[in-house]
């Protein structure tokens, strides 16, 4: 949580919310990283994209707070908020990174390999 505080520059109840997240996150990518070494199922390189656009889900309320969402005695200020503190904003990069992420990966392995 200090670490989450000292390198986002959060208040403590954002790095509290944000810290049970990110740790679940290590533990499923560490798993999944094993894992795909042992079996050598190519896991690693299809579950990249997925586990790097997970990050934004993790990060929402430092993203939140980034943005400019404040809550004040139970009631949200948001009313000028960046587009990356939003709901759309948020769906925008999720979705843009397993695009980007998976686009790259079939287009590697259409370069790799021979269709003709």
């Amino acid at each position: 949580v200090a670490w989450l505080m000292k390198t986002f520059d959060v208040e403590w109840q954002t790095a509290l919310e944000t810290a049970p997240g990110l740790i679940v996150w290590l533990l499923v990518v560490g798993a999944g990283i094993f894992f795909g070494i042992k079996m050598e199922t190519g896991l690693v390189r299809w579950g990249a994209p997925l586990a790097i656009a997970l990050l934004i889900p993790v990060f929402k309320p430092i993203l939140k707070e980034a943005a400019g969402v404040r809550e004040t005695g139970g009631l949200v200020f948001d009313d000028m908020v960046s587009w990356y503190g939003t709901g759309w904003g948020m769906s925008l990069m999720f979705f843009g990174i397993l695009i980007i992420g998976y686009g790259l990966l079939y287009w590697w392995h259409r370069r790799n390999s021979y269709y003709w």
